[in-house]
């Protein structure tokens, strides 16, 4: 369980109702675990999770390789043109 003094890492998505959020603490536990809380309708830590296993498996690019484009329809986030896109709607 989380202490007064730990420091975390907070999620936080309050579009709508239902708001998600998730936390995780930055220090171990005493068994040498990370604690991690998540709550509501998206799962941000899995998703954050997934997200950085997918930038692995592409070779932990830059920040500067990546782009987003937005439209009326949803938006698409690209790795080095807009043709490769790597995901869509923020998922």
């Amino acid at each position: 369980m989380a202490r007064a003094d730990d420091a975390g890492l907070w999620l936080l998505d309050a579009a709508g109702p239902g708001s998600s959020w998730a936390v995780a603490r930055l220090d171990r536990d005493d068994d040498g675990s990370f604690g991690v809380w998540q709550h509501g309708r998206r799962r941000l830590w899995d998703e954050t999770e997934e997200a950085y296993l997918r930038w692995l498996g592409l070779t932990s690019p830059g920040r500067d390789r990546f782009g987003i484009t937005v439209t009326s329809g949803g938006q698409q986030l690209w790795l080095d043109n807009p043709g490769n896109i790597v995901s869509r709607d923020g998922r």
